[in-house]
């Protein structure tokens, strides 16, 4: 708190103000976002007198009449620059520990003071999918606002979050067979990833089913074909005088038999 006050005490001696705090400034407020390991320019220029103030460190940088600016705090040493072209600035090499409440302080001509809520996330990792009887289950790696979906040609199907960091976000759709193309987009207020999946390639038809389909109908002209021919065949193998032979052998045997009973019957009378 004693380094805060010496520092805006040093700001207060720079540029001879009387008055120190917002009731002497317009002001504005804006809730922005940046990305870690990459850059963030706060959209207000301070082109000849003003400053950068970070939450409790009060005031972190001061611009001297335009020609360059000096830093107060370690805390960005080599990751805070201005631009002395376009009066804005930039924190480089943004860490999770750089949120808070930033303002820039402008003493060009009538004082304008912004207000700047950053908000300091990481990139949405890639969703991952893993496909069970056309059931396909999205997972994706949770962190601060992400948020988790599915979609069909622009349509959200259903979605989910969790205040649960560090976790795994899982979504399970149902996929038609008939074609469709579906997405899983996992995103949060900076970055958004999505796969795709095609029902087609995790909800194919069984074989079992194309088979089945195409052959039933042809069972019955088949068997119509088949089953005469196989009658035919056995008829035509039969060798004539075997069987056929021996029952032409017993019905002349029988009838000479029977001539002969006859004829004793005949003599006896």
């Amino acid at each position: 708190m004693e380094t805060t006050h010496l520092r805006t005490c040093f700001v207060l001696l720079v540029f001879g103000l009387t008055e120190f705090g917002p009731s002497t400034a317009q002001s504005g407020r804006q809730q922005v976002h940046g990305i870690m390991g990459e850059s963030f320019t706060f959209p207000a220029p301070v082109l000849t007198r003003g400053f950068l103030l970070h939450g409790e460190l009060g005031a972190v940088a001061v611009i001297i009449e335009g020609i360059d600016y000096i830093l107060l705090t370690d805390t960005f040493k080599d990751r805070l620059q201005w631009d002395k072209q376009t009066g804005l600035f930039t924190i480089t090499e943004l860490k999770l520990q750089d949120d808070g409440e930033y303002k820039v302080d402008n003493s060009d001509g009538q004082r304008i003071q912004i207000t700047f809520q950053l908000t300091v996330y990481k990139r949405v990792s890639k969703p991952t999918v893993d496909t069970q009887n056309c059931s396909v289950l999205c997972s994706v790696e949770n962190d601060r606002d992400v948020t988790l979906s599915w979609t069909r040609e622009k349509e959200i199907l259903n979605k989910t979050s969790s205040p649960h960091l560090k976790t795994t976000l899982s979504l399970r759709l149902d996929i038609e067979r008939h074609p469709e193309t579906y997405y899983c987009e996992a995103k949060n207020p900076v970055s958004s990833e999505r796969l795709r999946v095609d029902s087609e390639e995790h909800c194919a038809p069984t074989k079992t089913t194309k088979v089945n389909l195409r052959y039933i109908p042809v069972i019955p002209s088949t068997a119509l074909l088949v089953f005469p021919g196989v009658f035919l065949f056995y008829f035509i193998k039969q060798k004539p005088g075997d069987d056929d032979g021996d029952e032409i052998k017993t019905l002349e045997s029988g009838r000479r038999k029977g001539e002969a009973d006859w004829s004793r019957t005949g003599m006896n009378e």
